[in-house]
């Protein structure tokens, strides 16, 4: 499966759902390819513990897993290839009609689109056009991926007041919002970036693990 955690503004959670979703599959035995695609390279630093990229394209192995840097989005198929893993979670902004196919081989199988609450109003506002390359996605390559709008923080009620007024055309055809996440912005800017931990790592949130397994199921 390939897992695509975008949207067309930093800062709206799309590292921390990257990371924590690969989590999820890694903690089941799953292999994963991991490509950070961001500038920050904060993807990459999460799983290294901290250490910067020594390249434009740099590659670090996780358990049975594996990490790429790839910074100037430049085609990994050799290494996305489904005999090595079982996944792939790809951590980019809103990509151009062919920019997964060019770097993966192949379309996405999930679309994750994270809005916290820090950059709550940008990412409501950029939504409409967020779904609109997914739209022209589907339209162009005949792919029907699952896309999954992912409140971090922030009412799915406020998602839905703006998902309610797109043109049917304009966005996906298989579009839902997932359940709203308390506001632990905070708490896992914390985990994440300082301690490079889950969130569920911390005893008082063991249950977010479940949350974000919630994602993957169908």
């Amino acid at each position: 499966m390939i897992i695509l955690c975008t949207h067309n503004d930093g800062g709206v959670g799309k590292t921390t759902l990257a990371v924590h979703i690969a989590g999820v599959l890694l903690n089941r035995g799953d292999s994963v390819l991991l490509v950070d695609c961001d500038d920050q390279a904060d993807l990459w630093q999460f799983f290294t513990k901290g250490q910067i990229p020594t390249k434009l394209q740099d590659s670090y192995k996780v358990e049975n897993s594996k990490v790429i840097w790839n910074k100037d989005k430049k085609s990994i198929k050799k290494e996305a290839n489904p005999i090595y893993f079982d996944h792939v979670v790809l951590d980019i902004d809103s990509p151009l009609q062919n920019t997964v196919q060019v770097i993966l081989g192949n379309e996405p199988d999930l679309i994750l689109v994270p809005i916290n609450a820090s950059q709550k109003n940008k990412a409501l506002r950029n939504l409409p056009r967020t779904l609109k390359v997914f739209s022209q996605l589907e339209s162009k390559t005949g792919s029907n991926p699952q896309v999954i709008i992912v409140p971090l923080g922030i009412t799915a009620k406020s998602v839905e007041d703006v998902v309610s007024k797109i043109l049917s055309n304009d966005k996906p055809k298989s579009c839902r919002i997932a359940p709203e996440m308390e506001n632990l912005q905070n708490e896992i800017q914390d985990a994440t970036y300082q301690n490079y931990e889950y969130i569920w790592e911390k005893e008082s949130y063991a249950e977010l693990f479940d949350y974000f397994l919630a994602l993957l199921e169908p």
